[in-house]
Formats: C-alpha cells, sequence, structure tokens
C-alpha cells in the first residue's frame, strides 16, 4: 500500500493575516490582536498595535483568523 503525504489542514500560521490569538496566562485568559509574525517549535510571535507577544504553544487556547 503506498503512502499518501498528509495535507495540513491549516495553512502556516504566518499567513493568516490578522487573527485574534487566545492564552491562558496563570489563573487568567489573555486575548491578543495582531499579525503571526513568526513561530517555531514551543513559541508563536504576535505583533499588534501594542508591540509584541511571545505566546508558548502550549498555553494557546484558540486562534481565530479575521474575516476578510
Amino acid at each position: 500500500m503506498e503512502e499518501k503525504e498528509a495535507k495540513s489542514l491549516t495553512p502556516p500560521l504566518q499567513d493568516l493575516g490578522d487573527c485574534k490569538v487566545v492564552w491562558k496566562e496563570e489563573d487568567k485568559t489573555k486575548v491578543g490582536r495582531g499579525k503571526i509574525t513568526q513561530d517555531d517549535e514551543n513559541f508563536v510571535y504576535l505583533t499588534g498595535e501594542k508591540g509584541t507577544v511571545i505566546v508558548n504553544k502550549k498555553d494557546i487556547i484558540a486562534i481565530k483568523a479575521a474575516a476578510e
């Protein structure tokens, strides 16, 4: 049996454009709005109007792309 390439269900995070990221930080839920400028194995870099936030991927609850 041939193995087929698994297709990714989502585009690369940098291709999402403006988005909203929800993550947990201590006992609070945080929301950030902006563009994901970079991501690596452990972190997502979200840049918005107030600057850049580095969020651990383990703490992310949801990522929602803005409607275009």
